[in-house]
């Protein structure tokens, strides 16, 4: 069918059994398809040199009115014209859309990195949150995009919203790691921040001890808590009793929950947070008096034999009479599962005890500071 295509022409079309073709009578070439399901398509149709016909989809209706249509038609014409293979060149321009959608960081955290991290890093959950977390506004850009000066951008920022030099570099490290995959799996040719020098840190490091007055305080501050906690209980008690309502058991354990026995364990171990999340009883001996450490959970990859002080056997001893047999981590979470952060609780600690400047962390040093301080 012959006509001349207008946009009342179009919106007034109605879809048959059949799909219609209609090639517009001023400009040659120029198509509007309207397909039996009621899609209108423009094209632009042509022939090679070699006398092969082709078809160039330009876009729907009423996405592309028909003014619009006609005017990328006419654009096509005088591509063609002057010997251009239209139809080759937008299936070049979309294999390269396609090929730079997929080639963007959030794309191959997604696809690749992903599924490799947790197959083999201990912490993929955590890394790539934060991978996420802090290049949220480079997920869309192609990785090739990335260069030193974004880099330098990103550290003013993050130097600007307060982050340590050292923070800084961890949390860049896990970003240059992801590029590193990329590289080696071919999907980068070269890495983009190759020759990229870190923030200088203070390479000794921060070592913070408990005084024997913020031990005396901390010590007391668990007591306190757990005393609360169970005076909690007891009221919440008198008001169910007070309703009718079921009364829970009353807490009468050694512990009120697992803090703690947490802390102290920390505290005369010198465990990790994350190696205590894993720790099972079927790697504690408290007959030998120790402990030890999968490599698979240790920082270091390295396992190792931790040996019992008495305060440490006896928090071990007393938790043990608390947790179920069938329970096989020595601090589970929910359900079971490995105990993902006490972070709330150990605020709510840090702020009893009155310390400051104190980290979960820096209980590890606990013993070491005994014996540097004669206290031990």
């Amino acid at each position: 069918m012959h006509a001349k295509i207008t946009q009342s022409m179009v919106e007034n079309m109605r879809p048959g059994p059949r799909d219609l073709s209609i090639m517009d009578t001023m400009l040659r070439g120029f198509e509007l398809r309207i397909r039996a399901s009621g899609a209108r398509v423009w094209a632009y149709r042509h022939r090679l040199s070699d006398g092969r016909q082709r078809r160039l989809v330009l876009g729907h209706f009423p996405g592309i009115g028909a003014t619009a249509a006609r005017r990328l038609a006419l654009q096509a014409a005088g591509d063609v014209a002057r010997g251009i293979d239209v139809v080759t060149r937008k299936q070049v321009t979309r294999m390269e859309r396609v090929r730079i959608r997929q080639s963007t960081l959030r794309a191959f955290l997604d696809s690749q990195y992903e599924p490799w991290a947790r197959t083999h890093l201990k912490t993929a959950d955590f890394q790539i949150a934060r991978i996420r977390a802090d290049f949220a506004g480079w997920m869309a850009k192609p990785m090739s995009d990335l260069n030193t000066w974004l880099i330098e951008g990103w550290r003013k920022n993050q130097h600007e919203a307060k982050k340590q030099p050292v923070t800084i570099n961890r949390n860049l490290q896990r970003l240059q790691g992801v590029l590193s995959k990329a590289v080696e799996w071919k999907v980068l040719e070269q890495h983009p921040f190759a020759g990229l020098k870190p923030l200088k840190t203070d390479r000794a490091g921060r070592v913070r001890y408990l005084s024997a007055d913020e031990e005396a305080r901390l010590r007391e501050g668990q007591l306190q808590r757990e005393e609360s906690l169970r005076q909690a209980r007891i009221r919440f008690n008198e008001w169910l009793a007070a309703r009718g309502r079921t009364t829970l058991p009353l807490r009468t354990e050694e512990y009120v929950d697992h803090l703690r026995p947490l802390v102290l364990s920390a505290l005369n171990a010198g465990l990790r947070r994350g190696e205590l999340f894993q720790l099972r009883w079927k790697d504690v001996d408290l007959t030998a008096k120790w402990l030890c450490v999968d490599g698979a959970t240790a920082k270091n990859g390295q396992t190792r034999r931790v040996p019992l002080n008495t305060e440490a056997l006896a928090t071990l001893e007393a938790w043990r009479k608390q947790v179920s047999d069938a329970e096989p981590r020595v601090f589970p979470g929910v359900g079971g599962q490995r105990l993902k952060r006490v972070d709330r609780a150990w605020r709510g600690l840090h702020k009893r005890a009155g310390l400051q400047g104190f980290r979960f962390h820096d209980l590890r040093h606990y013993v070491p500071s005994l014996t540097m301080s004669g206290r031990l």
